[in-house]
């Protein structure tokens, strides 16, 4: 059996390839530009788009490409812009995403930017939303426009006049110019560098002349206060001239009392400084004297004075007399040195409770011989005088029985010792009594 091959012309193989890559050819610039890509609509208002906005512009945010501009709607002045943004960039662009309208350079398209908000809202951009555009870029046109618009307010007649004028008028000050021009670039060269110091005088100067105005209202308060008595000091001239008449002679008669008593005047000055010295040097304790008195009297204090005002506990008792006071043996040694360093000290004051129990204070104080604490007061000299017989009708001599020289006697240590404040080496540095160590040597200084 013939069985018969369909088989097609030529000219239907050219047709078929000519539209498969026509196909091809549209679907793949479909695929490139996106006409098969899923976009989320938002609605941009501008007061104009400018020259070079045109459909398929970019839509920035960060300077990532987002989406494109797919229409432009409305005149001239204002327009609405179509704008067609990816779903998966519209979780990041906050609600309250701001837009503006960019131009790479001066002659170049015009493309969206979202510029996000300083204070970014947890909502975010939806679909269908209206943003408004914050400003457009200046264009070349524009500016045109507005120099030609300046251009016809201007008579051009006067304007070379003025322009003829002011040649003139610098014709052969070249030299001079340029000297100024830099003159100025050396200031401000010098200016430049203090120029945060200027800001910070601006800010200080902007809270200053706030505290003025603030306060002006009671400084006129006060300069119409001030012209009131501007007028009473007028008006009292008479009396005021008098007053300083008398302040002069009493400043003259001032003069007259201590000009001559200068030099007595310093030098009491100077005789007290030593005295002025130890009090300032003692002011502490003065404040411990007093805290201490207080808490004596809050502690018993009162009590034992008697507790009404009217009373006094006192205990009295019999000691052992001393020796009587020679001079210059018994000359006051005071070189106490006061508390921890030397200094004065309040030792447990104000509360006295806290200076017991205690041994003894050991000071470098005293009457010149013996030591501050005796462990032996004696039994005194046994010396007397009694002067009650010249005062009889028929006065008669005094009697009085000298003091025995030396320290006043007192029980001896041991059999043999010396007595209590006697020398223990003779001039030699031999022991004067029994049980005496020897002298301690004294190594000569080197040479």
């Amino acid at each position: 059996m013939d069985t018969k091959v369909l088989r097609l012309r030529p000219a239907w193989w050219t047709l078929i390839l000519i539209t498969t890559i026509v196909t091809f050819t549209l679907v793949c610039s479909a695929f490139y530009i996106g006409s098969f890509r899923p976009y989320d609509t938002v609605t941009l208002t501008s007061d104009r788009a400018g020259l070079v906005m045109e459909t398929g512009a970019r839509v920035e945010m960060r300077g990532v490409e987002i989406g494109q501009v797919r229409a432009i709607s409305g005149g001239r002045e204002p327009v609405m812009l179509t704008l067609e943004i990816a779903p998966n960039q519209m979780q990041y662009i906050p609600a309250n995403v701001q837009a503006e309208i960019r131009a790479t350079t001066a002659f170049g398209a015009k493309y969206v930017e979202l510029v996000p908000p300083a204070d970014p809202s947890p909502a975010r951009l939806a679909p269908g939303a209206v943003l408004r555009s914050r400003n457009v870029s200046t264009e070349v046109n524009t500016v045109f426009e507005n120099l030609v618009g300046l251009l016809k307010q201007i008579d051009v007649a006067k304007l070379n006049s003025i322009l003829t004028a002011i040649a003139e008028g610098v014709r052969g000050q070249g030299t001079r110019i340029g000297e100024a021009i830099t003159d100025t670039n050396q200031v401000l060269l010098a200016v430049n560098p203090r120029m945060g110091t200027l800001d910070r005088n601006w800010r200080s100067l902007t809270g200053f002349s706030d505290a003025y105005s603030g306060a002006a209202r009671d400084i006129l308060a006060t300069l119409n206060a001030a012209a009131t008595t501007s007028t009473t000091a007028a008006s009292h001239a008479n009396e005021l001239d008098a007053l300083l008449l008398n302040a002069i002679g009493l400043s003259q008669a001032g003069i007259d009392l201590l000009a001559p008593n200068t030099d007595h005047l310093i030098g009491a000055i100077n005789t007290t400084e030593p005295t002025t010295n130890l009090l300032l040097k003692y002011k502490p304790e003065f404040t411990c004297l007093l805290l201490g008195s207080k808490w004596f009297l809050d502690n018993a204090g009162y009590t034992t004075l008697g507790g009404n005002g009217y009373s006094l506990v006192v205990d009295a008792g019999l000691l052992m007399g001393k020796d009587p006071y020679q001079f210059p043996e018994n000359l006051p040694v005071v070189a106490a040195k006061g508390g921890p360093g030397g200094t004065p000290s309040c030792g447990s004051l104000p509360d006295a409770t806290k200076n017991f129990p205690v041994r003894q204070l050991v000071t470098n104080t005293g009457w010149g011989t013996g030591v501050d604490i005796r462990p032996n007061p004696g039994l005194g000299h046994p010396c007397w005088a009694d002067f009650l017989p010249v005062t009889r009708g028929v006065p008669q001599p005094a009697s009085i029985r000298a003091c025995l020289p030396g320290p006043a006697p007192g029980p001896i240590p041991f059999p043999g010792a010396a007595p209590y404040g006697a020398p223990q080496y003779g001039p030699g540095g031999n022991p004067l009594y029994p049980g005496v160590p020897p002298p301690p040597s004294v190594t000569p200084p080197h040479p």
